[in-house]
Order: structure tokens, then C-alpha cells, then sequence
């Protein structure tokens, strides 16, 4: 776990630095146009058709925003990954041994995790609700419609392989599956005026509507089902926003 928070701990500190020195540079007034970058990370837990294959997990998010001058309309593109070690779905139960091993190429008991991964992807349209005296800051909400794919990664044993999960195999296993999907968020988001930090954080929302994208399930035995699903994604999210101003401001301050 303390690996896991790690990076993402290191790579949000480096970007508030650069956040202070990118908004020291924009000027206070902070109502020209300008392109956000954003990331940001924080817990999800699995609801729908997708708690069946998935437990909880953690989850990036980053983006790209436009903003015009003197509004609060955002018009952008996000992209989201997931990822845990949460996986119900035992895929490798029909290789295992009686005492639950997979064997590999060295007729010793194999290493393989089974991981979640998801992605989603698409334009975003958000809008900041004033609290207080600056404009840009305050209830924000963003919507996506974009597309949505999870599927069970297999992390192979560094040592030995099996052969039944080769390269051309292993796409039999992973259980492919996406769609169409609807991305909510609702929370709280800063454009500074003169101080150095900005930053969301919230909640959030994503509902895939899915189906299965392999042409055959090996641990079935057959094609995946052809019914539709609908994952669902609950989260919380916290980032920071690093602001490209285009104009002069009222006022320029300096570090």
C-alpha cells in the first residue's frame, strides 16, 4: 500500500510547486482565457454488474481544459485510469491444482497476480458556481460522455512462464469488455486570485454500458455473453490544476 501512494504522493508535491510558480506568472486577476492541466488521484469502488468482477481500487485522472476569458465554462478532454488488486473473478481456477496452484515451464507452483484495470476517456464540459469573491472559485460540475474498458490483467511469475497463458492465449483470459459511458463529478474547484494553489476535489461518478469484447472465453469454454452490462465506478477524487493564462491580468505578482 505505502508503494502504491507513493508516487502519486512525490508527483502531486512536484506539481503544486510548479502550480505556484506557473500562477505567480499569470497575474492575480485570473479572468483571462487559459488551458488547465490537471491530475488527480483518489479511491474507487466498484458498484453494478462490475462489483461482481471488481472490488475497490485507486484511481488517475488528468486532462486538458480550455477556459475563455471572464467565464466559467470549461470545454476539454479527460482521461482516467484504474487500477487494484481487487478481482473476484478467480479466471485461473481451471488451471489450478488441487491445493490452488498454477504450474509453470519449471513444474514449480507459479506466481500470477490478477489485477484490475480500467480506462475512460472523452470530452468534458464543466462549470464553476461562484463561492465568494473569486469568480473561479466554487461548486464545480463536470460531465464526460466518452468510452469505458476494464479488463483482468495477469501479472506473470518473473521467473517462469505457463505455457497455457502465452501471448496469443492470454487475451482468452482477460475478459475485454467496454462501451459507451457517462462520467459525473461534482465538488470543489480553485482558480487562485493571488494565491498560489489550484486544486478539485469531489466526487465522482462513471457508468459504462458495456458488453464483453472477445470473440471466446477460455475458462468458459465459450463466446463471452452477448448481454449488455452496466459498470458503475463511485469515487472520490482530490488534484491539482496547473492554469496557462493568455492575457495581461490586473496585476502581476512575482515570487
Amino acid at each position: 500500500m505505502q508503494r502504491k501512494l507513493l508516487f502519486p504522493s512525490i508527483f502531486i508535491l512536484l506539481l503544486l510547486s510548479f502550480s505556484g510558480a506557473a500562477q505567480g506568472l499569470a497575474g492575480a486577476k485570473n479572468l483571462d482565457r487559459a488551458v488547465l492541466m490537471h491530475v488527480g488521484y483518489g479511491p474507487i469502488f466498484s458498484s453494478g454488474d462490475l462489483q461482481d468482477r471488481f472490488g475497490n481500487g485507486f484511481s488517475l485522472d488528468g486532462g486538458l481544459t480550455w477556459l475563455p476569458a471572464n467565464s466559467n465554462l470549461e470545454l476539454g478532454f479527460r482521461v482516467q485510469f484504474g487500477f487494484g488488486d481487487q478481482v473476484k473473478e478467480d479466471i485461473l481456477a481451471g488451471l489450478r491444482t488441487s491445493n490452488g496452484f498454477v504450474i509453470g515451464n519449471q513444474r514449480e507452483p507459479a506466481d500470477i497476480q490478477l489485477r484490475q484495470r480500467q480506462i475512460f476517456l472523452g470530452p468534458a464540459l464543466g462549470y464553476t458556481l461562484k463561492i465568494g469573491k473569486n469568480q473561479r472559485a466554487g461548486l464545480h460540475l463536470k460531465t464526460s460522455v466518452g468510452y469505458f474498458f476494464h479488463r483482468i490483467r495477469l501479472q506473470e511469475d518473473a521467473v517462469q512462464n505457463v505455457p497455457q497463458l502465452n501471448d496469443e492465449l492470454s487475451a482468452g483470459y482477460d475478459r475485454l469488455t467496454g462501451g459507451l459511458a457517462i462520467h459525473q463529478f461534482i465538488g470543489y474547484q480553485q482558480l487562485a486570485f493571488d494565491r498560489r494553489l489550484n486544486f478539485y476535489l469531489g466526487a465522482e461518478m462513471t457508468a459504462g454500458f458495456t458488453k464483453g469484447l472477445r470473440t471466446f472465453d477460455i475458462p468458459l469454454g465459450t463466446p463471452p455473453s452477448s448481454e449488455g452490462r452496466t459498470d458503475i465506478v463511485l469515487g472520490l477524487k482530490a488534484g491539482l490544476i496547473i492554469p496557462f493564462y493568455f492575457g495581461e491580468g490586473r496585476e502581476i505578482f512575482y515570487r
